[in-house]
């Protein structure tokens, strides 16, 4: 009895070990998918955005948010993951975050998470932002430097659901844009003083 005890115990935490370890996308089509070994991946690369080594990095200024769709891959539904670190030294508070349903540079909708340990879901429409849900505190969510945190958006034609860390936060009802949507990365530095990176160690996409 003890031996099947013991049998019984390690086949539970191989299980148990399998599913922490298992892709948090669980599209079985894999439609991108990029480590920023280089930056070949479709990205707008323009000033204060680094593909290279391994890392997605978006140089912020003072109170300053970058945002990059994807330009080469376009999706009716998408199952998004990304993971972000926080830099070993870093001002306040700073935000990363995926982006989903975007039609371009000026109509797209973001979830991130910030290093103080909240969440938020929100609209860029016409040059201006449209909070939907407004920093909310999660537990779930790793504040510390060099701490990392993977992000998951799940959205079709008509709804999205958010991941932290494989923990379902939130859901919304909307609607995507006709014949087809773009993803992307994005960074918010809240500091009004210094200057700040936000990098991202991969993204992949399934369907």
């Amino acid at each position: 009895m003890i031996k099947l005890g013991m049998v019984l115990a390690v086949a539970i935490l191989i299980v148990t070990a399998t599913a922490l370890t298992a892709p948090a996308c669980e599209g079985p089509n894999v439609v991108f998918e990029d480590d920023f070994t280089d930056d070949a991946g479709g990205w707008a690369i323009r000033e204060g955005i680094e593909v290279k080594d391994g890392n997605f990095v978006l140089e912020l200024p003072p109170n300053a948010m970058q945002a990059d769709l994807n330009v080469t891959y376009t999706v009716t539904e998408a199952d998004i993951c990304s993971e972000t670190v926080w830099p070993e030294s870093h001002p306040s508070i700073l935000g990363a975050g995926l982006l989903f349903w975007g039609k371009d540079s000026d109509d797209y909708f973001q979830f991130g998470v910030l290093s103080n340990g909240k969440f938020w879901v929100g609209r860029r429409w016409e040059g201006k932002w449209h909070p939907i849900v407004e920093n909310v505190e999660s537990s779930i969510i790793n504040t510390g430097p060099g701490e990392s945190n993977t992000l998951r958006v799940k959205a079709d034609a008509k709804t999205a659901s958010f991941f932290i860390n494989g923990t379902k936060v939130r859901e919304l009802r909307g609607q995507a844009p006709k014949g087809g949507w773009r993803f992307g990365l994005s960074g918010d530095n809240l500091d009004k003083e210094k200057d700040a990176r936000v990098p991202f160690k991969s993204i992949k996409v399934t369907q």
